[in-house]
């Protein structure tokens, strides 16, 4: 080969093949896909190496998209057939609970069929990475190779980890939001009838999914319309709300009968967190405060895990400006990304629930943001200074060796698995003693209500009600008290069942003593703590 041809980029030769050196830097331009692809299966071989063998319900969420999804399998339709009565399933969307009852489909045996439905969520993690690599490196220019890495690094820190271990909606979500901003941004760009449709589709979804991913509809719109693509706009907002009718009519329609007592912990979404703030309007500052004071801890210890505090500080603020920068590029550059993550964000911090688990959700895109940033801000500071490109790739890679030693120690100690194993600790006790102590044929009320139906088969209530303000104030005793009264005024369950230290448990002589409650007779401990209790209606 002439030194003409290896500066002009020709291919080295292999003597004994002929092609490109494996490994070569012409086997990696030839395969510009290959980091991402190294990225994806990395993180696909620690996400299933942190998956617990602890049972699914520990997060009550997990628990109901799989209940939810076995009566589907069970063709007995949405609905929440462990409550009295089978109510609707009102409160998720039904991608998700329908991609699980078409694998219980295929392993219906519960729960030696866990193993296998614990592998979908790490495989999805693993499709999310690969799809933000190639956003980053096809969409906004990124090198591969730094954008893999970067990528891989968010993804394997143990909050995201938390989320693909059990089975939750995140990664399935996120997944599909890293296609859904390919398929919107293409449009964008390109235009075109048939695009928009698919957009459309690609939107509604993903809001199938997550009901919030509905906010990347407003953002591809006006992404679309300032690059004057108004037919566009106007076509994939009415695929998408189109698409999206069936589900909300029937969520409103269904709603309109649903049990009062039930509505905190399984009504709609927007209906829980609208009453909230009806209620009391100074609940939002609240809310704001507490969600924008835990997300600013939380990126200093993921940032810098063993610093003193001020260096978390400085960290979280650096992390926070580079975010801000990379989203105000995304927007210059028209993406569709920018003006969903400033919708997102907006969500996160009103939204009165715990905004890590929002944020852990889509992570891995925060890696392009911040490669973003760094490249838009270097660039702006080059016009002034020679440097400022190295020092913004610097800062990045500052920011990016903390969070990598953060993922490191999360790994090496197990924090993935640390929450399911503290809930598991608490829960089963109930799961075991509720098998060995009642009937198929009783109404059992517990903490645990939605792990042991799932485990147990029994008819199970929860014994408080989710309420926004719970999330920045304690909830007072009488409250707890009276949500107990009304659930079991209703359903009339005839065990109680509580975990150790629990409010409920600390209530339960409130409403005891209130007028109308039953005849509460203690049973046998429950192992680890907790309690149980007869009910039985006075005479």
């Amino acid at each position: 080969m002439t030194e003409a041809a290896a500066r002009a980029g020709a291919p080295h030769a292999d003597a004994r093949s002929g092609g490109p050196s494996v490994g070569g830097p012409a086997w990696w331009a030839a395969r510009p896909w290959a980091p991402a692809a190294l990225a994806a299966l990395l993180v696909l071989i620690i996400a299933i190496a942190s998956v617990t063998p602890d049972p699914i319900g520990v997060f009550w969420d997990d628990g109901v998209y799989l209940l939810s999804a076995q009566a589907l399998a069970a063709g007995d339709g949405y609905r929440y057939t462990y409550l009295p009565g089978a109510p609707p399933a009102i409160h998720y969307p039904p991608v998700f609970p329908l991609l699980l009852a078409a694998v219980l489909k295929v392993t219906p045996e519960f729960p030696s069929n866990v193993a296998v439905l614990k592998l979908l969520n790490p495989v999805f993690l693993a499709l999310g990475v690969f799809g933000a690599v190639q956003l980053a490196r096809r969409r906004l220019g990124a090198p591969a190779g730094p954008a893999a890495v970067a990528v891989a690094i968010c993804a394997l820190i143990a909050p995201v980890l938390v989320l693909s271990n059990v089975l939750l909606s995140e990664t399935l979500f996120f997944a599909l939001l890293v296609g859904a901003l390919w398929i919107v941004d293409t449009l964008v760009d390109r235009g075109g009838v048939r695009a928009a449709v698919y957009a459309g589709l690609a939107i509604a979804l993903l809001a199938l999914v997550r009901t919030v991913g509905g906010l990347l509809l407003p953002a591809a719109v006006v992404a679309l319309w300032m690059r004057d693509r108004r037919r566009e706009a106007a076509l994939i907002a009415a695929v998408s709300l189109v698409a999206l009718a069936p589900w909300q009519l029937w969520v409103f329609y269904e709603a309109r009968g649903f049990p009062d007592e039930l509505r905190g912990s399984y009504g709609p979404y927007l209906e829980w967190v609208v009453a909230g703030y009806r209620q009391d309007l100074s609940l939002a500052w609240d809310v704001v405060a507490r969600n924008a004071r835990d997300l600013w801890q939380a990126f200093g210890v993921t940032f810098a895990t063993r610093a003193p505090r001020p260096v978390q500080w400085g960290a979280a603020a650096f992390v926070l400006a580079g975010l801000a920068a990379g989203v105000i590029a995304l927007l210059r550059r028209g993406s569709a990304l920018g003006g969903f993550l400033v919708l997102y964000g907006v969500v996160v911090l009103l939204w009165p629930y715990n905004p890590e688990r929002f944020v852990w959700g889509v992570w891995p895109l925060a890696a392009v943001v911040l490669i973003e940033a760094a490249r838009w801000s270097g660039a702006t500071l080059s016009d002034r200074w020679p440097h400022g490109q190295r020092l913004m790739t610097a800062l990045l890679l500052v920011l990016m060796a903390g969070h990598a030693a953060y993922a490191a120690r999360g790994l090496a100690n197990g924090w993935a698995g640390a929450p399911q194993r503290t809930m598991t600790q608490r829960l089963w006790p109930l799961v075991e003693w509720t098998a060995r102590n009642t009937a198929t044929r009783d109404v059992v009320a517990s903490d645990g209500h939605v792990m042991i139906a799932l485990y147990t088969g029994r008819t199970a209530i929860p014994v408080s009600a989710l309420t926004p303000a719970e999330h920045v104030r304690d909830k007072p005793l009488p409250q707890f008290a009276r949500e107990l009264g009304a659930l079991a005024a209703r359903y009339r369950p005839g065990v109680l069942v509580l975990s150790r230290g629990t409010r409920e448990l600390d209530a339960l002589p409130l409403w005891m003593a209130a007028p109308g409650a039953p005849a509460v007779t203690a049973l046998a401990p429950v192992p680890g703590g907790g309690a149980a209790f007869a009910l039985r209606e006075r005479r």
